[in-house]
């Protein structure tokens, strides 16, 4: 049986609304914001499926890489700086902290876009059953994961 091709990771994910690939250049991020929480992240081509009840959202380019990865940590904490005011400012912006590191992997962890749809898959859980919490979601072994299927 032949591979399909894949392309490189962090580069092409799945549009939560149609399902067809997107790219950075013509992907959006959009969430809800419910009494200031941010919640139900989502990767959507920029015009052609954006959900306009939606009014939180960010070029999925401005959310990749270093840079990116800096700006998704301000969803968490504002940081040092920021601590050392007389009054600090914490951030409560996260309604469900495990669907933020999903998305948070999906954007920054090479092969995890590709290896999540695998997830809901038997035998990938039987495969990862006695894994311990960090395995899953190693760049390497999401490839090899990929690369079986």
């Amino acid at each position: 049986m032949e591979k399909q091709f894949m392309p490189s990771p962090l580069t092409t994910w799945t549009c939560d609304t149609c399902g067809d690939p997107v790219d950075a250049e013509e992907g959006y991020v959009i969430w809800k914001d419910t009494a200031g929480q941010a919640h139900d992240f989502r990767i959507i081509h920029k015009k052609r499926c954006d959900d306009k009840d939606l009014q939180s959202s960010l070029p999925l380019a401005d959310l990749i890489g270093p840079a990116g990865l800096a700006k998704l940590l301000s969803f968490l904490s504002y940081g040092r700086l920021e601590q050392m005011k007389a009054e600090p400012a914490r951030p409560d912006r996260i309604g469900d902290i495990d669907e933020f590191v999903d998305f948070v992997r999906r954007v920054q962890t090479p092969y995890y876009e590709q290896a999540r749809p695998l997830f809901s898959d038997y035998q990938v859980q039987e495969r990862m059953a006695d894994w311990n919490e960090v395995a899953p979601y190693l760049p390497e072994e999401l490839e090899k994961l990929v690369m079986d299927q």
